[in-house]
């Protein structure tokens, strides 16, 4: 984050206040795409001055860096949107910069500077552009010029909107909302669970008292049919000439079904990591170690495994499981999960198991779910630091299926 936004970002921050991000696409007319296409065009012009000017004009000639406060003096005004949709630009072109420069740091020197000529970028809002009024959202570009004017979702029309962002996405304009909604119950507890992510049960949670499992097949047959569509898609696609009217349909076809099957995969891991969520805050849960399988994902273990293993999107289920546990107060803490699962609870010694119930081969011992086995096993592991012969076992295992609604039109 550059200085100044790093700034601005620290005299808002609020403790009755959670900073979400809302994302919904746009059903515009022919003239807002116009004037949204219009306005990407500018806010690339920004862009492209930033870069000459800041690198080929500036460091070149005269070897020093032009600081971000002069360059935001030096775009003020002469483009066609909001001047702080102008700063914006500037922010983000000094933030990039920043992150290159600490990655080199570290030893990644394949990351270069911006200098890459856009001819489309991304817009946005701050609150001194933007209006509200129920559904109604009005984004100014300055004085004189034609403001763009949304619909809102219903479920933010009350909220408070500190940003706004239009974005091109696969075939259709989105618009990101930064928004303040109050902050819900932090837990009041010291319990410590630990969570074991898997393919075809998503989430095992335990406390050592009682365990969760919800199934992700759902997941599993979305990601399946998403193959077998797009599949037949690409087939009929490669027999279509460039240009060509029937190419055109093909394409607005394939991308109406990614963006409906996207919405429902995303609505799936976002009603699995609430019901986390809910689950660690009635038991008062302030402390979730979650498994890194990492290493699993790395093994060759033929074609169709493989393809399961690299649509396995549990990168992106952790970042909604953190972002809704850091809502009520609980911290989610990444463990290597190594030996977890087939290690025995009993005699300490691994099996590697074939089934889904757990059973060890030295000691005979029969447990539960083999995924109940590894959340206990990682919840032993950060605690104890080690396994520990004889730990006590869930008393009580739930089975869930996450319960999905019919995704609605955002606006």
């Amino acid at each position: 984050m550059s200085k100044c936004k790093n700034n601005q970002a620290k005299k808002t921050k609020s403790k009755d206040v959670d900073t979400l991000v809302e994302k919904f696409p746009l059903h515009l007319t022919d003239k807002q795409i116009t004037l949204a296409r219009d306005l990407q065009r500018e806010t690339a012009k920004v862009w492209n001055a930033v870069c000459t000017v800041h690198h080929r004009t500036i460091y070149i000639k005269h070897h020093c860096w032009l600081g971000e406060g002069a360059m935001k003096a030096f775009v003020k005004g002469k483009y066609g949107i909001h001047s702080q949709s102008a700063q914006a630009v500037v922010e983000t072109y000094f933030e990039s910069c920043e992150r290159t420069k600490a990655l080199h740091e570290r030893g990644y020197t394949d990351w270069r500077y911006p200098h890459r000529k856009k001819y489309f970028f991304t817009v946005t809002w701050k609150p001194l552009g933007i209006a509200h009024k129920g559904r109604i959202l009005t984004l100014s570009n300055g004085r004189g010029r034609e403001p763009l004017i949304l619909n809102l979702p219903g479920r933010i029309s009350g909220a408070v909107i500190k940003l706004g962002q239009l974005v091109w996405h696969r075939n259709q304009y989105w618009l990101h909302v930064t928004v303040e909604k109050p902050a819900l119950q932090k837990v009041q507890g010291a319990v410590t669970a630990a969570i074991d992510p898997g393919e075809v049960h998503a989430v095992t949670i335990t406390d050592s008292r009682e365990a969760l499992v919800i199934s992700g097949r759902l997941l599993r047959s979305l990601h399946r049919l998403r193959n077998k569509v797009l599949r037949k898609f690409q087939k009929a696609i490669s027999r279509t000439k460039k240009g060509s009217k029937r190419r055109r349909k093909l394409l607005a076809a394939k991308y109406r079904f990614l963006n409906n099957i996207e919405r429902r995969i995303k609505h799936t891991m976002h009603t699995i990591s609430a019901i986390i969520a809910k689950w660690c805050l009635d038991r008062n849960v302030n402390t979730v170690y979650i498994g890194n399988p990492d290493g699993v994902q790395k093994k060759d273990c033929g074609k169709k495994h493989n393809q399961r293993m690299s649509q396995w999107a549990f990168g992106k289920l952790r970042e909604l499981l953190e972002y809704k546990l850091n809502r009520h107060g609980t911290e989610l803490v990444s463990k290597d999960e190594r030996g977890t699962t087939g290690t025995c609870p009993a005699c300490t010694n691994y099996t590697k198991q074939n089934g889904r119930t757990y059973k060890c081969g030295k000691c005979g011992f029969t447990g539960p779910h083999r995924d109940v086995v590894g959340a206990s096993g990682i919840l032993d592991k950060s605690v104890n630091g080690n396994f520990t012969k004889g730990r006590l076992m869930p008393e009580k295992v739930e089975y869930m299926r996450p319960k999905v609604v019919t995704a609605k039109n955002a606006a």
